[in-house]
């Protein structure tokens, strides 16, 4: 509601009717508590996904009330912010609260939740208790339909080769915000083309920053992409590259589903009603047919997801970017996701995706780009010892 995080975290204690000193008080707590001093102070507008995701958790918290109930609250947030929000989670729980969470990844509930409710059409299928949670194995979760609830299991596709013949090439690829913090200085990075690449970092890492400016979004960013042997340009990536960003309630324009996906198909040559059976080929394949009369603001978060994919999809751009394509997914549309990001590979496109979810990389990702601070810490194929240095970015191990 607001244009800062100070202010967004004392809006709701505003509206109680709360004192000055009262309001300073909970904020002081809630920011201590969540480790999120760097956040203050800051413009809404240049906050990342994850960073909003804590602004907004803050903001509920200095409410203090007794029910939480927190929809898909790590659906963009990294390990790191995963951890802390865990440390909440448990400090509520001892402060006698309510927790209620509709979430996907499931990792992070292994020692926490004390039960499991699955839902389907509406209705409770099943319900487990916290020493049952433990105890689903792999498979299990699997034929329920479910993520895994330990990520050492996860297995990855290991990338096939190191060489590829031809390269996307970044030289001195450089964006600052106006306020000369937050951007991206990347000065030099190849990587192959045709190929699905996952760019990875913590929550403020410069994903979004460098996908934005890789589409030309950002027309004040220096330097050049290669590709092809030709010098792309701002406005010659925008032409090449399509987006789907990680607010699909940004690029949500007509009146239906299936006019959605219609409008990305832009080649003149094609007829409308050719353009339609396209359109519904796509949302078939991505379980949305069903659907495809709905206006795009009707439907949950995961199908809007999925809509925004498919216009992706139907633009048959040579630069894909997916920037948290399986926030709100559950496990079987996240596949169906990973499926068509292979598919596109094999039509001969490059996939870029920015993603804090190990599972979908594992599902269709073979090369790494590993964003710090703006710049390129390190990038790789998932050959073992890339598959290595990604577990160990993701903290995969048992004790999650």
């Amino acid at each position: 509601f607001c244009v800062d995080t100070t202010a967004e975290i004392a809006f709701g204690c505003e509206n109680m009717g709360l004192t000055e000193t009262e309001i300073q008080h909970r904020i002081d707590n809630i920011v201590t508590e969540m480790n999120i001093q760097k956040l203050l102070g800051r413009s809404i507008f240049n906050l990342s996904g994850g960073e909003k995701q804590k602004i907004a958790c803050a903001s509920v918290s200095a409410l203090m009330p007794q029910i939480i109930v927190l929809d898909e609250p790590t659906s963009n947030l990294d390990f790191e912010a995963i951890e802390k929000l865990k440390v909440v989670l448990v400090e509520w729980k001892r402060q006698g609260k309510t927790i209620i969470i509709a979430e996907h990844r499931l990792h992070f509930l292994r020692e926490l939740a004390d039960k499991l409710i699955i839902l389907e059409n509406g209705r409770i299928t099943r319900e487990f208790s916290s020493e049952e949670i433990k105890k689903l194995s792999a498979a299990e979760t699997e034929k329920l339909g479910i993520r895994p609830i330990s990520l050492a299991g996860v297995g990855f596709l290991k990338s096939a080769s190191h060489t590829s013949s031809e390269s996307i090439k970044f030289e001195n690829f450089i964006f600052r915000y106006k306020n000369g913090e937050h951007g991206i200085d990347i000065l030099d990075l190849e990587v192959p083309k045709n190929a699905v690449i996952a760019v990875i970092g913590h929550n403020g890492a410069g994903k979004s920053t460098f996908v934005r400016c890789l589409c030309g979004l950002e027309n004040k960013c220096k330097g050049t992409v290669i590709m092809d042997g030709k010098t792309l340009k701002t406005k010659q990536r925008l032409h090449e590259c399509y987006m789907i960003m990680q607010d699909v309630n940004h690029q949500l324009f007509t009146e239906s589903v299936t006019d959605e996906v219609k409008l990305s198909i832009t080649d003149k040559t094609i007829s409308d009603g050719e353009k339609n059976k396209i359109a519904l080929e796509i949302l078939s394949q991505l379980d949305l047919r069903e659907q495809s009369e709905l206006h795009p603001m009707a439907l949950s978060g995961g199908q809007k997801q999925r809509v925004a994919i498919a216009s992706g999809i139907a633009s048959n751009k040579e630069l894909l970017i997916f920037d948290e394509p399986t926030s709100g997914l559950d496990l079987s549309h996240m596949k169906q996701v990973a499926y068509e990001l292979r598919q596109l590979k094999a039509a001969g496109k490059t996939v870029f995706v920015v993603t804090h979810d190990p599972e979908f990389i594992a599902g269709c990702c073979e090369y790494v780009i590993h964003l710090q601070s703006g710049s390129v810490k390190d990038s790789y194929y998932l050959d073992d010892e890339g598959i290595g240095k990604i577990r160990d970015f993701f903290w995969m191990v048992e004790t999650m």
